[in-house]
C-alpha cells in the first residue's frame, strides 16, 4: 500500500507522528492548518496500521461533507488483495430511510423514536411475509432487504462505498438502505459515522451491530475534533420546556382522559418555570443574556410549596414513563411517529434526582415564548470517557488551539499534543488588527457603530475582491444593517440572515462566488466554519470584532467549573472557543498552495491572541492592504 500523493511539506512527518502515536496507543491531539491534507495523512498509516494488526477504525465527522472528504482519500489510497482497504460511509436511520422521506410525519424523529418506528414495522413486515398475508403498516423497502438470500453483487463487492451511495442504489431497487449498510458495515475495515453514534449512550449500544465488540481493537479518528467538547456537553444536558408540558397535557387529554393529578403536575411544574424564569432571567434593556442560575434548593423549595417531596417526583417521574410507552405503542399500531412528551417529562424527572456538581441548573428563555428548565452539563469528559477504550485516538483540526485545554475537557488518558506549521507560504497571507475601535458590549455605542461601519465600506469599497465581513452574533450584524451599510457599500451585497433556509443561503453563496461581492455573515455560522473558497472565491476576511460567548449563565457556569477543576476558569470557557471561532474564519481564506487573502480583525483586543495568531497591527489599513495586493 502506497501514499497516494507527492507528500507535501510537513506531511511525512505528520504521517510519523500518527504511526508513532497508534503504535504506542496514545490519544494523539493533532492541529494542522487548512488544506495540509490531514485527512488523508491520519487515515493512510492508520489503515496500514490495522490491516497489519487485525483491527477496525471508526472515523467520526460531524457534517456529510466530511464523510465524502474520507471516502474519496480511501479511495485514492486503495490497495489490493488482501491489503485493499474496504469503507462504508454511515449515517443515522432519519437520513436513510426512504419511508421517512415519503411521509413527512416521521421526518424530524429522534433516533429513538425512528428506531422504535423501525423496528415494529419490519415485526410487522415479517410477520406479514411468514403467514403469506396482507401487510398492514409495514415497510415494502424492509420487505424487498428480508426476502433476499444475499447482497446483490453490484453492492456487496464495492470495496469503499459512501452512504449516499448506498441510499441512491437502495432507492433504485425499492431497498431499505439503513439494513443494507448495516451488512456493509459489519465486514468494512473502516466505518465513517456521524459523532453521535459514539457519544450518545443510546446508539452506543448499535456499535456491537457493527461488530465493534471491543474498542481496544479499534482505531479512532475524530475529524473537525474542535466541535467535539461542545457537542458532548450538549448531549448530555436535559432539558424541560413549558411547550413539551402542555404537550404532554394534550397527550392526557387524547390518551388519558380521567388523569386529573398528571394534568394538576404538568401546570405545576409550567408554574415553577414561569416563576424560575421571573426571578433569575434578567429581561432588563441591558440584560446580556436569557438565561440565569437556579441557586441551589430553589426548584425544590417551590416544588415543596405545592405538597411534593422527592418521594413524590421519583413516583411520577415513573408514571409518566409508563403512561409515556403505553402511548408509543399505541401509536405503533396506528402506524404514527412513536413519541411521546409524557415520556420526555418523566426521562427528564428521572435524571433531575441523579445530577451531580458536573450540572449546572439553569433557567432559559431564548425566544421569549417558551421557557425551559436546563441541566447544563459542565464536563465534557461524561460523554467522552468511551474515547479512552479505544487502542488509540486521532483528534485532528485545523482550529485545536489551546490543545491542552482540548485535551482536559474530555480528559483524554495518555495523550499527546502536536502541532504542525501551514505548508502554504507565509507571503501569501497577511492578518492585520485595528486598535482603534472594539465590539465591546458596554462600548459599542452609535459613535463607534458608526466608526467601525465606515472602516467596513472603506475596505469594502477599495478593493475589487471577494470579501466576506463576519460579525460576532445576528444581534451585532442586525445593528450594522439597521445604519445602512448595505446603502454604503457600492458592490453587490449579500447577507446570511437568521434562520434562514440551506437552500435559499446555498443559491446566495454560488451567486457570491460566481458575481463577486461582500458577503455578510457571522463568526460561527455555516459560512464561517466548513464552508470552501477556493482561490478567488474570497480573498478579504473582515471580522468585525472578538467572538467571545457571550456573556451567559452557561459561560458563567462553565468558567466556574473549570477554574475550580483546573485553575483556569476564562482560558476554558472564552478564550478556547474564540480563538477556535476566529481560526475557523480566517481559515476560509487560504484552502490551496497559490490562494492569497488578507483578514483584517476591527477590535483592540485582537492583541490578546497573538500567542496562537500571527498578526499585525494595522496603522495605515487601506495603505497596508494595498500594498500586499501590489496595488
Amino acid at each position: 500500500m502506497l501514499f497516494p500523493y507527492e507528500p507535501r511539506q510537513y506531511q511525512k512527518e505528520m504521517m510519523n507522528a500518527i504511526s508513532k502515536g497508534i503504535g504506542n496507543g496514545k490519544n494523539l491531539v493533532m492541529q494542522a492548518s487548512t488544506g495540509s491534507g490531514k485527512t488523508v495523512c491520519a487515515l493512510y498509516p492508520s489503515v496500514k496500521y490495522a490491516i497489519e494488526n487485525n483491527m477496525r477504525i471508526l472515523y467520526l465527522t460531524r457534517t456529510n461533507s466530511q464523510q465524502r472528504q474520507a471516502i474519496m482519500e480511501l479511495r485514492a489510497i486503495g490497495g489490493g488483495g488482501e491489503k485493499a482497504v474496504t469503507a462504508v460511509g454511515f449515517q443515522g436511520r432519519a437520513n436513510m430511510c426512504i419511508l421517512a422521506e415519503e411521509n413527512p410525519d416521521f421526518r424530524g424523529g429522534s433516533s429513538g423514536e425512528i428506531s422504535r418506528l423501525c423496528s415494529s414495522r419490519k415485526k410487522r413486515t415479517i410477520d406479514a411475509i411468514r403467514k403469506k398475508s396482507k401487510m398492514k403498516n409495514g415497510c415494502k423497502f424492509f420487505a424487498n432487504f428480508f426476502m433476499m438470500d444475499k447482497l446483490p453483487d453490484e453492492i456487496e463487492t464495492k470495496k469503499i462505498i459512501s452512504a449516499g451511495e448506498v441510499v441512491s442504489y437502495c432507492r433504485s431497487k425499492e431497498m431499505c438502505p439503513y439494513e443494507v449498510n448495516k451488512k456493509l458495515v459489519k465486514k468494512a475495515k473502516v466505518v465513517i459515522a456521524p459523532y453521535i453514534y459514539l457519544f450518545d449512550p443510546f446508539l452506543r449500544e448499535k456499535m456491537a451491530e457493527w461488530g465493534f465488540y471491543s474498542f481496544d481493537k479499534s482505531i479512532l479518528i475524530v475529524d473537525e475534533a474542535h466541535n467535539l467538547p461542545e457537542y458532548c456537553r450538549k448531549i448530555m444536558s436535559p432539558r424541560l420546556s413549558v411547550n413539551t408540558l402542555k404537550m404532554a397535557m394534550d397527550e392526557v387529554e387524547q390518551y388519558l382522559k380521567g388523569e386529573e393529578e398528571i394534568t394538576d403536575f404538568c401546570t405545576v411544574m409550567i408554574d415553577i418555570i414561569s416563576l424560575m424564569r421571573k426571578k433569575y432571567v434578567d429581561f432588563s434593556e441591558n440584560g446580556a443574556s436569557n438565561d440565569g442560575f437556579i441557586p441551589p434548593g430553589k426548584i425544590e423549595a417551590a416544588v415543596r410549596k405545592h405538597g411534593l417531596g422527592r418521594t413524590d417526583m421519583e413516583r411520577f417521574a415513573e408514571r409518566f414513563m409508563e403512561y409515556g410507552e403505553m402511548i408509543i405503542d399505541l401509536k405503533e399500531k396506528d402506524g404514527k411517529l412513536p413519541r411521546s412528551h409524557l415520556k420526555s417529562v418523566g426521562v427528564f424527572l428521572n435524571s433531575w434526582m441523579g445530577l451531580d456538581g458536573r450540572w449546572a441548573k439553569l433557567i432559559v428563555d431564548e425566544t421569549g415564548k417558551n421557557p425551559r428548565l436546563e441541566y447544563y452539563c459542565l464536563d465534557a469528559s461524561v460523554a467522552a470517557s468511551v474515547i479512552n477504550e479505544f487502542h488509540a485516538s486521532i483528534h485532528m483540526s485545523g482550529t485545536l488551539y489551546p490543545l491542552e485545554e482540548y485535551r482536559d475537557s474530555l480528559a483524554l488518558e495518555d495523550s499527546e499534543l502536536i502541532s504542525f506549521p501551514s505548508p502554504f507560504p507565509e507571503k501569501n497571507r497577511k492578518i492585520f488588527y485595528a486598535r482603534d475601535v472594539s465590539t465591546r458590549y458596554q462600548g459599542l455605542n452609535d459613535r463607534m457603530l458608526h466608526s467601525i461601519g465606515e472602516k467596513i465600506v472603506d475596505i469594502c469599497n477599495s478593493f475589487e475582491k471577494n470579501t466576506a465581513v463576519f460579525f460576532p452574533s445576528h444581534a451585532v450584524l442586525s445593528r450594522f444593517l439597521r445604519i445602512g451599510i448595505c446603502h454604503s457599500i457600492k458592490r453587490d451585497t449579500y447577507v446570511e440572515g437568521k434562520g434562514v433556509k440551506q437552500s435559499t443561503l446555498m443559491r446566495e453563496l454560488e451567486k457570491f462566488k460566481r458575481k463577486g461581492g461582500i458577503l455578510l455573515s457571522v463568526v460561527g455560522g455555516r459560512i464561517s466554519e466548513g464552508m470552501d473558497f477556493p482561490s478567488e472565491e474570497l480573498e478579504m476576511v473582515i471580522l468585525v470584532g472578538i467572538p467571545y460567548p457571550p456573556p451567559s449563565a452557561h459561560q458563567q457556569a462553565l468558567q466556574k467549573y473549570y477554574e475550580k477543576k483546573f485553575g483556569n476558569g476564562w482560558k476554558y470557557a472564552f478564550e478556547a472557543p474564540t480563538t477556535r471561532k476566529l481560526l475557523q474564519a480566517i481559515g476560509r481564506l487560504i484552502r490551496e498552495k497559490n490562494d492569497r487573502g488578507v483578514a483584517i480583525i476591527l477590535d483592540e483586543r485582537a492583541v490578546r491572541f497573538r500567542k496562537y495568531i500571527y498578526m499585525q497591527e494595522a496603522d495605515n489599513l487601506i495603505g497596508q492592504i494595498a500594498k500586499f495586493w501590489g496595488q
